[in-house]
């Protein structure tokens, strides 16, 4: 912030936000980061001369995931959902139905002023207690307010308020209505005058939910109470009908389409700064879902919308497509869009390691294991270099990731086999593009140290590049890496050493797919 003068009265120039060259920017790289995790017969890019009609399934197909929650969300200038690209991309080409199939926390949408007798009723107050008198009083027509840190109302603070809605429900139908309390902070939701959900502690924004049988044009009274104490400020009342039943009409919309693409993964009410996931499951049923679709129709992509691994075992050999497609900020709607369309080639890799079981994972022994606190004992040894040191089989490894075409790698030539401490070690591949799509891959270069006096991990990533390639055409690709590569921190020395000895050049496309190596000595 003191580098670009934030401090120093600090004016910007609102006509070079959000201009084009930032949307392309936004743009490039959504699409350099998703990966292709599988593609059976060869099931990607879409053929749409063979395609009449798809079915956009999942709770994240009509929605952009751009970010996580708490300190990680930022606001974009506007956001596109990959349903909304697909369809301008494709216009008449073929026909897009969706489908919603599940909702995710928070999803729900709030429940419309028409329900409502005589409106909401809301006071608010100055402090976090709802003591006092209000300073505000207003009647509105919903509970859905997202201040992001903006005074809600003119007397009012932004941050440390409270406020209480009080008002009367009519019910549209007899049957279980499911009440979806979403808050950033407390609340206390009453139900004809009983308490029936009390989460009145400070967290990011999450979903409450009280399920309860209603009669159809009978009133009922509900209140709301809610604090703020800092950061975001976010309340939202919704409800489910009893009559809907989005995951049939999922399954309907698959079983009538040729291909069906499942949006599934989380979102910042699972992924957020405040709170930890409590498992690697998909919430909100997915699983189940993509389960079902698989059963009415033999064509099914998955585009997993997430910042962390799933579990995927229940599904993962019933799909031929999967992409990874991580919150990928504005532009991800259009650019997971152009790699389904294979205007883009994709050339993500993995920087995380996906587990088949969440026992695989280094954290597993320890996490939550009493009173709800984790001490991570995994030291060095997380991510790929605990999966290679126990040599377990991961599910996808770090640095994995598909492409539209193909690559060979080639002639590792060191130019040296040995170095001294203040040298640098010069080496070079040739790759080549072998298959019939222009595209990218990124070589990765990891370091074994085949003797050390401490433990180390088996090997570690060092360098990479990411190189374009016509199909048909080669490069050499040149590399080189000093003693920083190949140093240990010893913790006695309190400093950074690189032992002499040998050590081992590997050269691949991920961690588990090494395709060149060669020995060289430290002196």
């Amino acid at each position: 912030m003191f580098k670009i003068g934030l401090f120093d009265d600090y004016k910007y120039d609102t006509s070079k936000l959000n201009n084009e060259e930032h949307k392309q920017v936004a743009l490039e790289i959504a699409k350099a980061g998703i990966v292709l995790l599988k593609n059976e017969n060869n099931i990607l890019p879409l053929k749409l001369d063979k395609i009449k009609s798809i079915a956009v399934i999942g709770p994240n197909g009509n929605i952009a995931r751009t970010g996580g929650g708490g300190s990680s969300m930022v606001d974009p200038f506007y956001s596109v959902s990959p349903l909304e690209a697909l369809q301008n991309k494709t216009g008449d080409k073929v026909k897009i139905s969706f489908a919603q199939g599940v909702f995710l926390s928070g999803d729900t949408k709030p429940i419309e002023g028409e329900f409502f007798v005589n409106g909401i009723a809301a006071e608010f107050f100055d402090n976090m207690e709802l003591k006092g008198k209000p300073v505000v009083e207003k009647v509105i027509d919903q509970i859905n307010f997202d201040w992001g840190g903006e005074n809600p109302f003119e007397g009012i603070k932004e941050d440390k308020f409270s406020v209480r809605f009080l008002t009367l429900i009519k019910a549209p139908v007899t049957g279980e209505y499911t009440f979806d309390v979403n808050s950033d902070d407390g609340i206390r939701f009453y139900f004809e005058d009983k308490l029936v959900i009390n989460d009145w502690t400070n967290h990011a924004a999450m979903s409450n939910f009280y399920k309860v049988n209603l009669e159809k044009d009978k009133i009922y009274k509900i209140k709301l109470e809610f604090y703020e104490d800092g950061g975001s400020a976010s309340v939202k009342l919704g409800w489910k009908l009893p009559h809907e039943d989005p995951f049939l009409e999922a399954i309907d919309a698959a079983k009538n389409s040729d291909l069906a693409i499942l949006f599934v993964g989380t979102s910042n009410s699972y992924e957020s700064e405040g709170f930890d996931r409590p498992d690697l499951l998909l919430p909100a049923n997915q699983d189940e879902l993509i389960e079902e679709v698989c059963k009415v129709n033999e064509n099914v992509v998955v585009v997993l919308n997430s910042g962390s691994p799933v579990l995927m075992d229940k599904w993962l050999n019933k799909i031929d497509g999967l992409l990874e497609i991580w919150f990928g900020g504005q532009e991800i709607g259009n650019a997971v869009a152009d790699v389904l369309l294979g205007n883009h080639n994709p050339s993500g890799k993995l920087p995380i390691t996906f587990p088949k079981r969440w026992e695989d994972c280094s954290a597993f022994p320890t996490y939550k294991a009493k009173d709800s606190i984790t001490e991570y004992s995994d030291g060095i040894f997380v991510g790929y270099r605990h999966f290679d040191k126990y040599n377990i089989e991961p599910l996808f490894p770090f640095g994995f990731g598909l492409s539209y075409t193909a690559f060979s790698f080639d002639n590792l030539k060191l130019n040296s086999q040995s170095m001294k401490q203040n040298d640098e070690l010069k080496f070079s591949v040739d790759i080549k593009n072998t298959g019939n799509m222009d595209g990218s891959e990124i070589i990765q270069v990891y370091i074994s140290d085949l003797k050390s006096s401490l433990e180390r991990p088996l090997k570690e990533l060092k360098a990479f590049k990411r190189v374009f390639l016509k199909k048909g055409e080669s490069k050499k690709i040149e590399f080189s890496i000093d003693k920083s590569a190949l140093s240990f921190f010893d913790p006695e020395g309190k400093t950074w050493i690189a032992e002499p000895g040998d050590f081992e050049i590997l050269v691949g496309s991920s961690s588990r797919d090494i395709k060149l190596r060669q020995k060289f000595t430290l002196n």
